[in-house]
């Protein structure tokens, strides 16, 4: 029997904002404007629309729970976030994967919420990660998660071998493999998480690094200009840093902000006299797992962090201040100091993100997916068009005879998630075309398109979830000799048609004398306005398709402008 060729299109014309589908599903559109809200930092507008979702499904949607326990998290409100989360689970009712979520996030909450080896919160997180296993056994990280709470709760042998467990999986993250390894050679690391790698140069022109700050108690305030808590705390960080001047203390702000000019107007107008970074590509904040807004972290002098919180309150100088203090008191420890130095030599490739450990359902879920425009992927890790590699930022696939200078500033996937979710998708097209056609299995060749590159501002999404403003780049097979404007012009109309959209004039133009064709789109969401650019070309025997999205005109035009620097070899 000769094999059934079929070529899919697996990637929909328009993006799917984080989890939103089927926009005239109200429960859905309603989730999907909160994600927009909550990816603009406007958090209470996001917790309305949740709100809102939770509603019209008649509070059985655990979704909506589980991201109105997000939105608190970010908020610094803990115990909303813990009672979010419960209802999650209640709403989950039978459905285990909802259910097994709902129970990984509690979990990490009660974590985070913990002070010491024997509090009850870790007991109880404990329970829940155990219970999430029993209903999905094959929930790898859950034994990563397992693992580091029976360690923080001084059970070293048990928590251990949970760890050998996650290690053995094939689906184990690159990320937390590292730090299973780092707390099974020294379990201390659960108990006494030392800060991850860090450097970048203030706005001072100050080198700030975890070893450079070794030796000194530092308070790190991680914060937004965008932020209402943020803004009225810089008086009391003032007071600190005028308080604790000149007796081995630093203070060190990290900005959330995506707009330099802003951050820089506000750190001076406030006399924000301290080290101040603003970190656009977000690697800080992963590295620190920073999900709410301030957030507040002091280091003692042999780089461990000794206090955590988010959010800020009446009672927050006070806490900042005993924290400093403790800090100050603490003599360093050489061992703590010898740990942190054999685990720098043993692992000198470690990537950054792997640093303090942490039970998180989601992020732990899967590797990082992002690499900083300032990397540079040395030896990649797959042939064909799928090994492209960014240098800077620039990105390069030689098998497709492609060069792109992205905007700069922005993360770009590395290509072994691009890889994961490639693999993903056709394994899906693969499934739903035996559906339809059983005889064809064994005998069934699908030809699908590949994503081979995605970069965001952000570094969020992951090139079928979308990050606003982001732009991806997919290859389909193509025997086609020349582009035909005609059938691009009528793709172009259907696309506006099904989607409700506005469409410019479809337009052929050339850059090095290399053809290309556009479209750009314009519709609403939710409220929101989000802008779309369609491009095609052809690059040796594969159709290019380049996809631009934003949500304000300047943002796709400065886009727009890197496409005008892509080179394609004849």
């Amino acid at each position: 029997m000769r094999p059934i060729c079929l070529m899919m299109l697996c990637f929909a014309l328009f993006p799917r904002v984080a989890d939103a589908q089927d926009p005239v599903d109200p429960v859905k559109s309603a989730i999907a404007q909160g994600d927009l809200y909550q990816s603009k930092h406007k958090y209470e507008l996001a917790q309305d629309s949740y709100r809102k979702a939770d509603k019209l499904s008649h509070h059985t949607s655990a979704d909506a729970y589980l991201k109105l326990s997000a939105v608190d998290r970010k908020l610094g409100d803990f115990s909303s976030a813990l009672d979010e989360a419960k209802k999650a689970l209640k709403a989950a009712g039978d459905n285990q994967a909802w259910a097994t979520q709902a129970r990984l996030v509690h979990a990490n909450l009660l974590v985070q919420m913990s002070s010491k080896p024997g509090d009850r919160k870790l007991q109880e997180a404990e329970a829940d990660i155990r219970q999430a296993l029993a209903l999905d056994p094959a929930k790898t990280v859950a034994h990563f998660n397992l693992g580091y709470v029976l360690l923080k709760q001084e059970r070293d042998p048990e928590g251990i071998s949970e760890l050998k467990t996650y290690l053995a999986a094939d689906d184990a993250s690159q990320a937390n493999s590292l730090e299973a390894k780092r707390m099974i050679a020294n379990p201390i690391r659960a108990r006494a998480p030392f800060a991850p790698d860090f450097a970048f140069t203030s706005h001072e022109k100050q080198m700030v690094s975890n070893s450079a700050l070794r030796g000194r108690v530092v308070l790190m305030d991680f914060w937004g200009t965008w932020c209402p808590p943020c803004r009225e705390s810089v008086p009391v960080l003032r007071e600190l840093q005028k308080k604790y001047a000149g007796k081995g203390f630093e203070l060190v702000g990290i900005s959330s902000d995506d707009d330099e000019d802003v951050w820089r107007t506000f750190i001076d107008a406030q006399k924000m006299n301290w080290a101040e970074y603003i970190d656009l590509s977000g690697e800080v904040l992963e590295a620190f797992k920073i999900e709410s807004f301030p957030t507040y972290i002091v280091l003692d002098k042999d780089g461990v962090m000794r206090f955590r919180q988010s959010g800020f309150g009446q009672s927050t100088a006070a806490e900042l201040e005993d924290a400093i203090n403790k800090a100050l008191k603490r003599a360093p420890d050489p061992n703590l100091a010898a740990i942190a130095a054999s685990a720098k030599e043993k692992e000198v490739s470690a990537p950054n993100n792997a640093g303090s450990s942490g039970v998180d359902g989601a992020a732990a879920d899967s590797d990082s997916s992002r690499t900083n425009s300032s990397d540079v992927e040395t030896s990649p890790s797959f042939f064909g068009i799928e090994g492209g590699q960014v240098s800077g930022a620039t990105y390069k696939n030689e098998a497709l005879g492609l060069a792109y200078e992205f905007p700069r500033g922005w993360i770009a996937a590395k290509p072994d998630a691009l890889h994961a979710l490639n693999e993903k998708l056709e394994a899906g097209a693969k499934a739903s075309l035996l559906q339809q056609h059983p005889e064809a299995a064994g005998n069934l060749l699908i030809l699908t398109p590949k994503l081979v590159f995605y970069a965001s501002r952000r570094g969020d999404g992951d090139g079928q979830h979308l990050s606003f403003p982001c732009v991806r780049i997919m290859a389909t097979p193509s025997r086609a000799t020349a582009l035909q404007v005609d059938t691009f012009r009528q793709t172009a109309d259907a696309m506006a048609t099904s989607s409700g959209s506005t469409v410019a004039s479809a337009s052929q133009y050339r850059v090095k004398d290399h053809p290309f064709l556009r479209a750009d789109f314009e519709r609403s969401m939710g409220g929101q306005r989000i802008f779309q650019t369609y491009v095609q070309t052809l690059s040796e025997d594969y159709l290019l398709t380049i996809e631009i999205y934003a949500l304000s005109g300047d943002d796709r035009a400065a886009a727009i402008d890197s496409l005008q620097k892509i080179v394609i070899d004849q």
